[in-house]
């Protein structure tokens, strides 16, 4: 009997103990390490100042109920290290503090996940006095994956980090340069985006003692200025005008015809059987004196039929042969 209980002992026994191995190695499939966040791949924001000092308030203004500090990388350690990767001082006085105010994560009703990042950036000239200030604000909320384990568990609270990580750093720089663009500096100390150059406005070939120089704000005084960056000469392309010639138009000249007219009163010969046309008025005198080849001895007319008697022709009959 004793050898048949042994076989059953052990097969119970791996039976209890395989839900437990089962647990333990999906236990293992959930991630133990977590990458560190850090920003320097992204670009770097130079200011005109001669220090940079990073104050963290959330010590001494507490977020009841706040996980954060669970997460693989606590919010407040995040946005030290966006703050040492993305701010550099590069100017020779002056200071800018990066000052954490709020960076907690809160596990609500429901399961769900709520985080809030508060920081500002403000810049004292050398005697103490803020001379500019930017603020970031971002707020997020998740719905944590129970795949991934509890609500609160380390991966939901590094994906919740991380998410607003992302979200800060836009919001961040988008502050920096929109309230302190006056005070951003490439990595030599030049003034970004606020120098002036200077053109001459005399003759060409005309020498000045004028160069070309850089304004650089009140408030950023003892950061060297940038080489004078020399204006590019534009010419101006000549245009000649063309010459249009008009064409001479040789015009013709008229000669106006000498037309003889003859005078109305020398003599004109007719033919012989061509009538003779009536004369004018002012040449009746020369004709009544010149005599008619036509009719030598004068033509009749009215005058003289009334001043001398007309002898018609007896009537047929009449006239008698004279006798013998």
């Amino acid at each position: 009997m004793s050898l048949f209980f042994r076989p059953l002992r052990a097969t119970c026994s791996v039976a209890l103990l395989l839900p437990a191995f089962l647990v333990g190695c999906a236990g293992d499939t959930q991630p133990t390490k977590f990458s560190p966040l850090r920003y320097d791949y992204l670009s770097v924001l130079h200011l005109n100042t001669s220090t940079l000092d990073v104050q963290d308030n959330t010590l001494q203004n507490p977020v009841v109920g706040d996980i954060g500090g669970r997460a693989p990388t606590p919010p407040v350690q995040a946005l030290r290290q966006m703050a040492q990767d993305r701010l550099v001082a590069a100017g020779s006085a002056g200071t800018a503090q990066f000052v954490i105010d709020r960076a907690s994560i809160l596990h609500n009703a429901g399961g769900v996940l709520s985080g809030q990042m508060d920081v500002h950036l403000v810049v004292l000239n050398s005697g103490g006095t803020q001379a500019a200030r930017a603020e970031a604000h971002v707020s997020q909320t998740l719905r944590p994956d129970l795949s991934k384990g509890d609500a609160d568990s380390q991966a939901n609270l590094y994906e919740l980090t991380n998410d607003m990580m992302q979200r800060m750093n836009v919001e961040f720089e988008y502050q920096i340069r929109s309230s302190m663009k006056d005070w951003l500096v490439d990595a030599g100390g030049t003034p970004v985006g606020s120098a002036i150059q200077s053109q001459s406005l005399d003759a060409p070939g005309t020498k000045t003692g004028t160069a070309a120089s850089s304004v650089v704000p009140a408030a950023a005084t003892g950061v060297t200025s940038a080489p004078a960056l020399a204006t590019p000469a534009v010419s101006t392309p000549e245009v000649t005008t063309p010459t249009i010639t008009t064409p001479t138009v040789a015009m013709p000249t008229i000669t106006t015809p000498d037309v003889s007219v003859p005078d109305a009163t020398s003599s004109t010969t007719l033919p012989a059987n061509s009538p003779v046309p009536d004369a004018p008025a002012s040449n009746a005198s020369a004709k009544a004196s010149e005599p008619d080849p036509v009719f030598p001895a004068g033509e009749d007319d009215d005058a003289s039929s009334s001043s001398t008697p007309k002898t018609h022709s007896p009537q047929p009959g009449v006239l008698q042969l004279p006798k013998r």
